[in-house]
Protein backbone atom coordinates (compact mmCIF):
# COMPACT_ATOMS: atom_id res chain seq x y z
CA UNK A 1 0.00 0.00 0.00
CA UNK A 2 1.35 3.41 -0.99
CA UNK A 3 2.27 5.68 1.91
CA UNK A 4 1.06 9.24 1.46
CA UNK A 5 3.22 11.93 2.99
CA UNK A 6 1.72 14.32 5.47
CA UNK A 7 1.80 18.06 4.84
CA UNK A 8 4.20 20.27 6.73
CA UNK A 9 2.59 23.66 6.12
CA UNK A 10 5.31 25.56 7.97
CA UNK A 11 8.03 23.99 5.85
CA UNK A 12 6.14 24.75 2.65
CA UNK A 13 5.63 28.34 3.71
CA UNK A 14 9.30 28.70 4.60
CA UNK A 15 10.31 27.23 1.23
CA UNK A 16 8.16 29.71 -0.66
CA UNK A 17 9.44 32.63 1.39
CA UNK A 18 13.01 31.54 0.66
CA UNK A 19 12.19 31.44 -3.07
CA UNK A 20 10.40 34.79 -3.12
CA UNK A 21 12.65 36.29 -5.79
CA UNK A 22 12.09 33.29 -8.06
CA UNK A 23 8.34 33.65 -7.54
CA UNK A 24 8.45 37.37 -8.40
CA UNK A 25 10.50 36.64 -11.52
CA UNK A 26 7.93 34.10 -12.69
CA UNK A 27 5.10 36.52 -11.90
CA UNK A 28 6.83 39.12 -14.06
CA UNK A 29 7.02 36.67 -16.95
CA UNK A 30 3.29 35.92 -16.58
CA UNK A 31 2.42 39.60 -16.70
CA UNK A 32 4.57 40.21 -19.79
CA UNK A 33 2.83 37.36 -21.65
CA UNK A 34 -0.16 39.28 -22.92
CA UNK A 35 -3.55 37.58 -22.70
CA UNK A 36 -6.01 40.36 -23.52
CA UNK A 37 -9.48 38.82 -23.82
CA UNK A 38 -10.01 40.04 -27.37
CA UNK A 39 -6.58 38.99 -28.67
CA UNK A 40 -7.17 35.23 -29.17
CA UNK A 41 -3.75 34.54 -30.66
CA UNK A 42 -2.05 36.05 -27.62
CA UNK A 43 -4.34 34.16 -25.25
CA UNK A 44 -3.64 30.89 -27.08
CA UNK A 45 0.09 31.51 -26.88
CA UNK A 46 -0.21 31.99 -23.14
CA UNK A 47 -2.47 28.94 -22.82
CA UNK A 48 -0.01 26.75 -24.72
CA UNK A 49 2.77 27.90 -22.41
CA UNK A 50 0.67 27.01 -19.38
CA UNK A 51 -0.07 23.57 -20.81
CA UNK A 52 3.65 22.95 -21.22
CA UNK A 53 4.33 23.93 -17.60
CA UNK A 54 1.69 21.55 -16.28
CA UNK A 55 2.79 18.76 -18.61
CA UNK A 56 6.32 19.06 -17.25
CA UNK A 57 4.83 18.47 -13.78
CA UNK A 58 3.20 15.24 -14.93
CA UNK A 59 -0.32 16.62 -15.40
CA UNK A 60 -2.63 15.75 -18.26
CA UNK A 61 -3.66 18.77 -20.35
CA UNK A 62 -6.32 19.29 -22.97
CA UNK A 63 -7.20 22.20 -25.25
CA UNK A 64 -10.90 23.11 -25.11
CA UNK A 65 -12.02 25.10 -28.18
CA UNK A 66 -14.01 28.26 -27.51
CA UNK A 67 -15.83 27.87 -30.84
CA UNK A 68 -15.83 31.67 -31.12
CA UNK A 69 -13.16 33.47 -33.13
CA UNK A 70 -13.31 36.45 -30.77
CA UNK A 71 -11.78 34.42 -27.94
CA UNK A 72 -8.90 32.05 -27.41
CA UNK A 73 -9.16 28.41 -26.39
CA UNK A 74 -9.62 27.25 -22.81
CA UNK A 75 -7.43 24.63 -21.17
CA UNK A 76 -8.20 21.69 -18.92
CA UNK A 77 -5.60 20.24 -16.55
CA UNK A 78 -6.04 17.08 -14.46
CA UNK A 79 -3.87 15.26 -11.93
CA UNK A 80 -4.35 12.87 -9.01
CA UNK A 81 -5.69 9.33 -8.81
CA UNK A 82 -8.76 9.50 -6.58
CA UNK A 83 -12.18 8.40 -7.75
CA UNK A 84 -13.98 11.60 -6.69
CA UNK A 85 -13.14 14.94 -8.26
CA UNK A 86 -12.89 18.57 -7.22
CA UNK A 87 -12.84 21.43 -9.73
CA UNK A 88 -10.51 24.43 -9.69
CA UNK A 89 -11.46 27.46 -11.80
CA UNK A 90 -9.20 30.22 -13.05
CA UNK A 91 -8.94 32.44 -16.11
CA UNK A 92 -5.97 33.53 -18.16
CA UNK A 93 -7.50 36.52 -19.95
CA UNK A 94 -7.10 40.10 -18.75
CA UNK A 95 -8.54 43.49 -19.71
CA UNK A 96 -5.15 44.90 -20.74
CA UNK A 97 -4.13 45.17 -24.44
CA UNK A 98 -0.66 44.12 -25.54
CA UNK A 99 0.86 47.60 -25.42
CA UNK A 100 0.22 47.69 -21.67
CA UNK A 101 2.04 44.39 -20.94
CA UNK A 102 5.52 45.20 -22.11
CA UNK A 103 8.78 44.15 -20.46
CA UNK A 104 9.32 45.81 -17.12
CA UNK A 105 5.61 46.40 -16.53
CA UNK A 106 5.80 44.61 -13.17
CA UNK A 107 7.33 46.68 -10.40
CA UNK A 108 7.74 46.14 -6.67
CA UNK A 109 7.02 48.80 -4.09
CA UNK A 110 6.59 48.45 -0.32
CA UNK A 111 5.82 44.75 -0.42
CA UNK A 112 3.42 45.00 -3.33
CA UNK A 113 3.75 43.80 -6.91
CA UNK A 114 2.12 46.20 -9.40
CA UNK A 115 1.34 45.27 -12.98
CA UNK A 116 -1.45 44.82 -15.55
CA UNK A 117 -3.53 41.75 -14.71
CA UNK A 118 -1.44 40.83 -11.66
CA UNK A 119 -4.53 40.86 -9.39
CA UNK A 120 -7.07 39.69 -11.96
CA UNK A 121 -5.75 37.12 -12.29
CA UNK A 122 -2.14 36.32 -13.10
CA UNK A 123 -1.53 36.02 -9.34
CA UNK A 124 -4.06 33.18 -9.13
CA UNK A 125 -2.40 31.43 -12.09
CA UNK A 126 0.94 31.74 -10.29
CA UNK A 127 -0.57 30.08 -7.22
CA UNK A 128 -1.80 27.15 -9.29
CA UNK A 129 1.62 26.62 -10.83
CA UNK A 130 3.42 26.68 -7.49
CA UNK A 131 0.81 24.55 -5.72
CA UNK A 132 1.10 21.74 -8.26
CA UNK A 133 4.87 22.14 -8.37
CA UNK A 134 5.25 21.76 -4.60
CA UNK A 135 2.76 18.90 -4.40
CA UNK A 136 4.88 17.03 -6.95
CA UNK A 137 8.23 17.96 -5.42
CA UNK A 138 7.17 16.87 -1.94
CA UNK A 139 5.54 13.60 -2.93
CA UNK A 140 2.12 14.75 -1.76
CA UNK A 141 -1.11 13.33 -3.08
CA UNK A 142 -4.37 15.26 -3.64
CA UNK A 143 -7.28 13.89 -1.63
CA UNK A 144 -9.44 14.02 -4.76
CA UNK A 145 -8.68 14.01 -8.44
CA UNK A 146 -8.07 17.63 -9.36
CA UNK A 147 -9.58 19.09 -12.53
CA UNK A 148 -8.68 22.65 -13.50
CA UNK A 149 -10.50 24.70 -16.11
CA UNK A 150 -8.54 27.82 -17.05
CA UNK A 151 -10.79 29.90 -19.26
CA UNK A 152 -10.02 32.50 -21.90
CA UNK A 153 -13.14 34.68 -21.82
CA UNK A 154 -13.96 35.29 -18.17
CA UNK A 155 -13.67 39.06 -18.62
CA UNK A 156 -16.25 38.82 -21.41
CA UNK A 157 -18.70 36.87 -19.24
CA UNK A 158 -17.33 33.36 -19.62
CA UNK A 159 -20.00 32.45 -22.15
CA UNK A 160 -17.87 30.06 -24.24
CA UNK A 161 -16.31 28.43 -21.18
CA UNK A 162 -19.65 27.89 -19.50
CA UNK A 163 -20.38 24.47 -20.99
CA UNK A 164 -16.99 23.14 -19.88
CA UNK A 165 -17.36 24.57 -16.39
CA UNK A 166 -20.83 23.13 -15.99
CA UNK A 167 -19.85 19.71 -17.32
CA UNK A 168 -16.94 19.33 -14.91
CA UNK A 169 -18.84 20.89 -12.03
CA UNK A 170 -21.54 18.24 -12.32
CA UNK A 171 -18.84 15.58 -11.85
CA UNK A 172 -17.24 17.36 -8.87
CA UNK A 173 -17.85 17.32 -5.14
CA UNK A 174 -16.80 20.95 -4.76
CA UNK A 175 -15.56 23.91 -6.79
CA UNK A 176 -12.82 26.34 -5.77
CA UNK A 177 -12.20 29.58 -7.65
CA UNK A 178 -8.77 31.26 -7.76
CA UNK A 179 -10.10 34.78 -8.28
CA UNK A 180 -8.40 37.20 -5.90
CA UNK A 181 -9.53 37.67 -2.33
CA UNK A 182 -11.61 40.60 -1.07
CA UNK A 183 -10.12 43.50 0.86
CA UNK A 184 -6.91 43.93 2.80
CA UNK A 185 -7.61 40.93 5.03
CA UNK A 186 -8.13 38.57 2.08
CA UNK A 187 -11.71 37.55 2.75
CA UNK A 188 -13.27 34.64 0.90
CA UNK A 189 -16.43 35.33 -1.07
CA UNK A 190 -19.65 34.21 0.59
CA UNK A 191 -21.83 35.73 -2.16
CA UNK A 192 -21.20 37.02 -5.67
CA UNK A 193 -22.90 39.33 -8.09
CA UNK A 194 -24.63 38.09 -11.18
CA UNK A 195 -24.08 39.95 -14.44
CA UNK A 196 -25.98 40.96 -17.55
CA UNK A 197 -24.55 42.35 -20.78
CA UNK A 198 -26.53 44.50 -23.24
CA UNK A 199 -26.04 46.38 -26.49
CA UNK A 200 -27.99 49.56 -27.15
CA UNK A 201 -28.25 50.64 -30.77
CA UNK A 202 -29.58 54.11 -31.58
CA UNK A 203 -30.61 55.18 -35.07
CA UNK A 204 -31.14 58.85 -35.92
CA UNK A 205 -31.15 60.88 -39.11
CA UNK A 206 -27.89 62.17 -40.53
CA UNK A 207 -27.49 65.54 -42.10
CA UNK A 208 -25.49 68.73 -42.38
CA UNK A 209 -25.05 70.49 -39.00
CA UNK A 210 -25.68 73.82 -40.72
CA UNK A 211 -29.32 72.75 -40.63
CA UNK A 212 -29.01 71.10 -37.21
CA UNK A 213 -31.99 69.10 -36.04
CA UNK A 214 -31.20 68.15 -32.41
CA UNK A 215 -33.98 65.60 -32.16
CA UNK A 216 -32.40 63.46 -34.89
CA UNK A 217 -28.87 63.11 -33.46
CA UNK A 218 -28.13 59.55 -32.31
CA UNK A 219 -25.25 60.79 -30.17
CA UNK A 220 -27.46 63.29 -28.37
CA UNK A 221 -30.01 60.55 -27.72
CA UNK A 222 -27.24 58.34 -26.36
CA UNK A 223 -26.18 61.01 -23.86
CA UNK A 224 -29.71 61.04 -22.45
CA UNK A 225 -29.80 57.25 -22.30
CA UNK A 226 -26.46 57.07 -20.45
CA UNK A 227 -27.74 59.37 -17.71
CA UNK A 228 -30.90 57.30 -17.35
CA UNK A 229 -29.04 53.99 -17.31
CA UNK A 230 -26.56 55.11 -14.67
CA UNK A 231 -29.45 56.35 -12.52
CA UNK A 232 -30.64 52.73 -12.29
CA UNK A 233 -27.67 51.92 -10.03
CA UNK A 234 -28.45 51.40 -6.36
CA UNK A 235 -25.22 50.39 -4.62
CA UNK A 236 -27.03 50.07 -1.31
CA UNK A 237 -29.07 47.24 -2.89
CA UNK A 238 -26.08 45.78 -4.76
CA UNK A 239 -27.42 46.83 -8.17
CA UNK A 240 -24.94 48.51 -10.52
CA UNK A 241 -25.55 49.58 -14.11
CA UNK A 242 -22.55 50.80 -16.08
CA UNK A 243 -22.16 51.97 -19.67
CA UNK A 244 -18.66 50.74 -20.41
CA UNK A 245 -18.21 51.51 -24.11
CA UNK A 246 -19.77 53.98 -26.54
CA UNK A 247 -19.17 54.93 -30.16
CA UNK A 248 -21.03 56.59 -33.00
CA UNK A 249 -21.10 59.16 -35.75
CA UNK A 250 -19.10 59.32 -38.96
CA UNK A 251 -17.52 62.76 -39.25
CA UNK A 252 -17.24 65.82 -37.05
CA UNK A 253 -19.31 67.87 -39.51
CA UNK A 254 -22.24 65.45 -39.75
CA UNK A 255 -25.23 64.94 -37.46
CA UNK A 256 -24.78 61.39 -36.17
CA UNK A 257 -27.21 58.89 -37.60
CA UNK A 258 -25.99 56.07 -35.39
CA UNK A 259 -24.61 55.47 -31.91
CA UNK A 260 -23.98 52.36 -29.84
CA UNK A 261 -23.41 51.60 -26.17
CA UNK A 262 -22.37 48.42 -24.32
CA UNK A 263 -23.95 48.09 -20.91
CA UNK A 264 -23.25 45.87 -17.94
CA UNK A 265 -25.61 45.07 -15.09
CA UNK A 266 -24.39 43.65 -11.76
CA UNK A 267 -26.78 42.43 -9.10
CA UNK A 268 -26.95 40.23 -6.02
CA UNK A 269 -30.67 39.59 -5.65
CA UNK A 270 -32.10 37.72 -8.65
CA UNK A 271 -35.43 39.54 -8.56
CA UNK A 272 -33.73 42.94 -8.43
CA UNK A 273 -31.55 41.87 -11.34
CA UNK A 274 -34.50 40.76 -13.44
CA UNK A 275 -36.44 43.93 -12.64
CA UNK A 276 -33.52 46.16 -13.64
CA UNK A 277 -32.95 44.13 -16.79
CA UNK A 278 -36.56 44.71 -17.85
CA UNK A 279 -36.09 48.46 -17.49
CA UNK A 280 -32.93 48.33 -19.62
CA UNK A 281 -34.55 46.21 -22.34
CA UNK A 282 -37.59 48.46 -22.50
CA UNK A 283 -35.60 51.66 -23.03
CA UNK A 284 -37.60 54.31 -24.86
CA UNK A 285 -36.19 57.30 -26.81
CA UNK A 286 -36.16 60.84 -25.46
CA UNK A 287 -35.98 62.28 -29.00
CA UNK A 288 -37.08 61.27 -32.49
CA UNK A 289 -34.44 58.53 -32.71
CA UNK A 290 -35.06 54.79 -32.60
CA UNK A 291 -33.64 52.84 -29.62
CA UNK A 292 -33.10 49.08 -29.64
CA UNK A 293 -31.57 47.01 -26.81
CA UNK A 294 -30.47 43.38 -26.99
CA UNK A 295 -28.80 41.11 -24.45
CA UNK A 296 -29.55 39.42 -21.18
CA UNK A 297 -28.29 38.02 -17.90
CA UNK A 298 -25.26 35.82 -18.55
CA UNK A 299 -24.15 34.88 -15.04
CA UNK A 300 -26.57 34.11 -12.22
CA UNK A 301 -25.75 35.54 -8.81
CA UNK A 302 -24.19 33.31 -6.16
CA UNK A 303 -26.04 33.49 -2.84
CA UNK A 304 -24.77 32.15 0.43
CA UNK A 305 -26.04 28.71 1.43
CA UNK A 306 -25.20 25.84 3.76
CA UNK A 307 -22.78 24.24 1.27
CA UNK A 308 -20.85 27.48 0.81
CA UNK A 309 -20.67 27.96 4.56
CA UNK A 310 -19.45 24.38 5.04
CA UNK A 311 -16.60 24.89 2.57
CA UNK A 312 -15.74 28.22 4.17
CA UNK A 313 -15.54 26.68 7.64
CA UNK A 314 -13.25 23.96 6.32
CA UNK A 315 -10.95 26.49 4.66
CA UNK A 316 -10.94 28.63 7.80
CA UNK A 317 -9.66 25.64 9.79
CA UNK A 318 -6.92 24.95 7.26
CA UNK A 319 -5.96 28.62 7.09
CA UNK A 320 -5.61 28.89 10.86
CA UNK A 321 -2.78 26.34 10.73
CA UNK A 322 -0.59 28.89 8.92
CA UNK A 323 -1.89 31.94 10.71
CA UNK A 324 -4.58 32.99 8.24
CA UNK A 325 -7.84 34.04 9.89
CA UNK A 326 -10.86 34.91 7.78
CA UNK A 327 -14.00 36.73 8.77
CA UNK A 328 -17.42 35.50 7.76
CA UNK A 329 -16.86 36.25 4.11
CA UNK A 330 -17.51 39.17 1.79
CA UNK A 331 -19.52 39.95 -1.33
CA UNK A 332 -17.43 39.51 -4.48
CA UNK A 333 -17.71 40.14 -8.18
CA UNK A 334 -19.02 37.60 -10.68
CA UNK A 335 -16.83 34.73 -11.85
CA UNK A 336 -17.10 31.43 -13.70
CA UNK A 337 -17.85 29.94 -10.29
CA UNK A 338 -21.36 31.41 -10.57
CA UNK A 339 -22.15 28.84 -13.25
CA UNK A 340 -21.13 25.96 -10.99
CA UNK A 341 -23.00 27.32 -7.97
CA UNK A 342 -26.18 27.71 -10.04
CA UNK A 343 -26.13 23.94 -10.55
CA UNK A 344 -26.12 23.36 -6.81
CA UNK A 345 -22.46 22.35 -6.59
CA UNK A 346 -20.72 23.67 -3.43
CA UNK A 347 -18.58 26.60 -4.63
CA UNK A 348 -16.12 28.87 -2.85
CA UNK A 349 -14.41 31.85 -4.46
CA UNK A 350 -11.69 34.28 -3.43
CA UNK A 351 -8.81 31.86 -2.91
CA UNK A 352 -6.40 33.94 -4.97
CA UNK A 353 -3.93 36.49 -3.58
CA UNK A 354 -4.70 39.63 -1.61
CA UNK A 355 -4.53 42.89 -3.50
CA UNK A 356 -6.62 45.51 -5.25
CA UNK A 357 -7.00 47.99 -8.08
CA UNK A 358 -8.51 45.47 -10.49
CA UNK A 359 -8.70 46.66 -14.13
CA UNK A 360 -6.73 49.83 -13.39
CA UNK A 361 -3.21 51.14 -13.77
CA UNK A 362 -2.73 50.62 -10.02
CA UNK A 363 -3.55 46.90 -9.97
CA UNK A 364 -1.45 45.10 -7.35
CA UNK A 365 -1.08 42.08 -5.09
CA UNK A 366 0.53 41.77 -1.68
CA UNK A 367 3.67 39.69 -2.23
CA UNK A 368 3.44 37.99 1.18
CA UNK A 369 -0.02 36.66 0.30
CA UNK A 370 1.29 34.59 -2.63
CA UNK A 371 3.11 32.14 -0.36
CA UNK A 372 0.31 32.05 2.23
CA UNK A 373 -2.49 31.48 -0.26
CA UNK A 374 -0.47 28.89 -2.21
CA UNK A 375 0.14 26.84 0.91
CA UNK A 376 -3.55 27.19 1.78
CA UNK A 377 -4.42 25.87 -1.69
CA UNK A 378 -2.11 22.89 -1.20
CA UNK A 379 -3.81 22.16 2.13
CA UNK A 380 -7.24 22.32 0.47
CA UNK A 381 -6.16 19.95 -2.29
CA UNK A 382 -4.45 17.44 0.00
CA UNK A 383 -6.41 17.70 3.25
CA UNK A 384 -9.76 19.31 2.51
CA UNK A 385 -12.86 17.22 3.20
CA UNK A 386 -15.92 17.88 1.04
Amino acid sequence: MKTVKTIDESALLQYMNEHEQEIITELSSLVVMNSYTYAPEEVNRFGNWLCLQFQQMGCHTEILPSCNSNYGNHIKVTFGHAEDQILILAHMDTVFPKEETKAGSLHIEKGRAYGPGVFDMKGGILQLLWAVRLIRQNGLEPKYQVCMIISSDAEAGGTTARKYVETEAMHSKAVYVLESAVGETGELKKEQHGTGRYKMTITGTGGHPGRYLPTTSAIQELTFQIQRLHSLSHPEDDVIVNVGQIWGGNTVNTISANATALIELRFLDAEEGKHTEEIILRSQPFTNCRVEVNGGIIRPSLRRNADTQRLMCMVKRLGAVIGLHFKDGAIGEASDGNYAAALGVPTLDGLGPVGGGAHSGDEFIEIRSIAERTVLLISILCKGEV
